[in-house]
């Protein structure tokens, strides 16, 4: 039964789907994001490698390769993810020949990544010529994966760095907007100063959650459409 609730918290926690609407505290968040990488994936196909795949949370969505194949560096404390790492990453060189792959897809990586320009000459050795690259970064979130988080990037920043670096782009949407970035970041307060034992936490937290969820679901439809504020940056991009 535990191993249930947590499975079921798992799913929830990076694919909500309308159960997370009333557990999930990073619903509004999560929910622009699922979105984007799901409408994408079938832009990718044949061998694909899922750098800093964690528990490989999107693998469901990409129902067009013909292998998956998941890159991660190991992390004391995080041992639960070790299984569904194929191969580990040392954070200089991607375990792999050059152009080994027909897609890559790397989400929420980049700014856990202090050599960024390194990584992004990495990804695009071991990519085909002409091979599809899907990489989602964070814009409006909290430090998290503490002390490893190290930068924002801007829609700018992305796009020279990611041209500077051998990649052209296909396709860019923003996920979230300024009203739900609002009510994101105010269930967040309160999650952080709740208690931090996780079950009281959630307990806590679940009036709130459904509340703030609403709100920012209802205003984002009634107000106008702002982007200036939003959780995300995804890029598609192809190698050179």
């Amino acid at each position: 039964m535990l191993s249930t609730i947590k499975n079921i918290i798992q799913k929830e926690k990076f694919s909500p789907s309308f159960l997370g609407f009333f557990i999930n505290y990073n619903f509004l968040l999560r929910k622009g994001l699922k979105k984007a990488i799901s409408n994408n994936s079938n832009k990718l196909n044949g061998v694909l490698l899922d750098f800093g795949c964690g528990s490989k949370p999107y693998k469901k969505y990409f129902t067009s390769v013909n292998q998956y194949i998941g890159v991660d560096i190991k992390i004391e404390g995080r041992e639960e993810n070790h299984q569904y790492i194929d191969k580990f990453y040392d954070g200089k060189i991607i375990p792999f020949n050059d152009e080994t792959f027909d897609s890559l897809l790397s989400t929420e990586v980049l700014e856990h990544v202090f050599n960024v320009e390194d990584v992004l000459k990495e990804m695009n050795r071991v990519l085909k010529r002409g091979g599809k690259a899907l990489i989602t970064t964070p814009f409006m979130w909290e430090e998290h994966e503490m002390p490893y988080d190290f930068a924002r990037y801007t829609t700018p920043a992305l796009i020279h760095l990611y041209e500077k670096n051998g990649f052209k782009i296909i396709h860019h949407e923003k996920s979230g907007n300024y009203v739900e970035v609002i009510f994101q970041f105010s269930l967040n307060y309160l999650k952080n100063i709740f208690p931090q034992n996780k079950i009281i936490r959630q307990i806590f937290l679940l009036p709130f959650i459904f509340a703030f969820n609403f709100m920012g679901i209802v205003f984002s439809f009634i107000l106008p459409v702002n982007k200036i504020a939003y959780f995300n940056n995804i890029f598609l991009l192809e190698k050179k």
